[in-house]
């Protein structure tokens, strides 16, 4: 099936629009046959050693690097045949396993599902039971949660964050209408607002224990306040926010959604381009700031930056009605597109912390901000990526695995084309069915 007619966006130079168009158009057709795709992601081998943990290219458990991600791709692109047929093997890949989060398991399958259906009666059957299944899930990550807060302790990204935990989950909740356990995990996920003390030093209530993931480095090893919206605080800030926003509310949510808000504006850190957020910071850096240098800016992206941390902020405004906490948001996105391209730290094409996330967020903000200058960069950041399509590769971008230090063919949605594919499709035109709500960016 083709595309709609592309409708430009507000501010967008439409001479940008056609390369973009005739990448999407051939992504499409290249990643339309299931068993080509599954050919060429494992044509250098089944198994690729990543430090020392063999991971296959090919996973068919998660919407990172399996059939779920593209059937997220042809239900945006309008394609309801092919976007069954990978559905499909969702199922047979996944119907056996756990809920690990909105992107594994059952719950990669709920999400691709989720998405994929167009009206009420779509895919009811499985989405019940899916539904379910999430639900289940969320109340375990709640109650391990509890656990942390009765016994005084840090809890971890896996519980709260966008990527694993009720954040998330809750976002899937939401979209679904199963507003009595979203409401258990709202009111889960205000108690974040409570602090808690880590060796002498009062901290706030979403600070992560010192796990193999936090531990970034020695000084890390008292945890970490992440301001990721893949693992950090603005995962949960989002929720709060849209589903206050949609009038799912309890007891203590507000006062969450203006704690977090206010604490991201107090950890602003300002250099000569303006002011930016880290990626995360340790506990003698939290307990006197004036102690080091401050810490670089995050990279720009989806997973960690301003960019995404200004999205959830405009959320946490419209919620609240809190106009100067968006202001903050565009101030910081602002001083990133100041700075020289080279010191954003993108490296990759991919969605999840490359050009095709940076072009998804410029797009979003155009939108909604068409006298600032979000269109212009949306412009550039497409041209890169309709230049840089090579038609030699079977689909046409190699994501770089550092540690691993391969370039590898990659179909799926955070890291290979699919997730491309989605941003370029955005930006020529308006989305059908608001694929990044995954992303909690809407």
């Amino acid at each position: 099936m083709t595309h709609e007619t592309a409708t430009p966006s507000p501010g967008a130079d439409t001479r940008a629009k056609p390369g973009a168009q005739a990448v999407v158009d051939t992504l499409a057709d290249r990643l339309r046959d299931p068993e080509a795709v599954v050919a060429a992601t494992t044509a250098n081998g089944d198994l690729i050693d990543i430090a020392d943990i063999p991971c296959p290219p090919w996973d068919p458990s998660t919407l990172s690097r399996g059939p779920g991600a593209l059937a997220i791709l042809y239900s945006e692109l309008g394609d309801r045949e092919t976007a069954h047929e990978y559905l499909l093997r969702t199922v047979a890949a996944s119907g056996s396993s756990p809920v690990d989060g909105p992107f594994q398991g059952l719950g990669g399958l709920a999400t691709a599902t989720r998405l994929a259906a167009r009206d009420p009666d779509d895919y009811a059957g499985i989405l019940g039971r899916l539904d379910d299944r999430m639900s289940e899930h969320a109340r375990w990550l709640v109650r391990v949660h509890e656990a942390t807060r009765q016994g005084g302790v840090p809890t971890c990204a896996g519980v709260v964050d966008t990527i694993s935990g009720l954040s998330g989950v809750g976002r899937y909740l939401l979209a679904r209408g199963r507003f009595d356990v979203l409401r258990e995990v709202l009111s889960c996920l205000a108690t974040l607002r409570e602090p808690i003390v880590v060796d002498g030093v009062p901290v706030p209530g979403w600070w992560f224990d010192g796990t193999e993931k936090s531990l970034v480095g020695p000084e890390f090893e008292q945890g970490q306040v992440n301001f990721g919206l893949a693992h950090g605080i603005p995962g949960p800030l989002a929720l709060l926010s849209l589903a206050w926003t949609a009038g799912v509310r309890v007891e203590g949510q507000a006062e969450a959604i203006e704690c977090i808000a206010d604490w991201l504006l107090e950890w602003r850190e300002k250099d000569a381009w303006g002011s930016y957020w880290t990626a995360y910071i340790p506990l003698p850096y939290y307990a006197d700031r004036t102690a080091a240098e401050p810490p670089r800016p995050a990279r720009a992206s989806w997973c960690y930056g301003a960019p995404a941390i200004a999205r959830t902020l405009e959320f946490a405004a419209t919620a609240l009605d809190r106009p100067e906490w968006s202001e903050a948001g565009l101030e910081a996105f602002r001083s990133l597109l100041t700075r020289p391209r080279e010191s954003w730290g993108i490296t990759d094409d991919a969605l999840c912390h490359g050009w095709a996330g940076m072009l998804n967020l410029c797009t979003i903000f155009d939108r909604n901000h068409p006298d600032e200058n979000f269109g212009a960069v949306a412009d550039e950041i497409a041209t890169g990526l309709a230049e840089r399509f090579d038609p030699a590769l079977p689909f046409g971008y190699r994501y770089h695995q550092p540690l691993a230090e391969l370039s590898l063919d990659l179909p799926g949605l955070m890291e290979g084309a699919a997730g491309i594919a989605l941003a370029l499709d955005g930006y020529v035109r308006a989305p059908r069915t608001g694929w990044d709500s995954a992303l909690l960016l809407s």
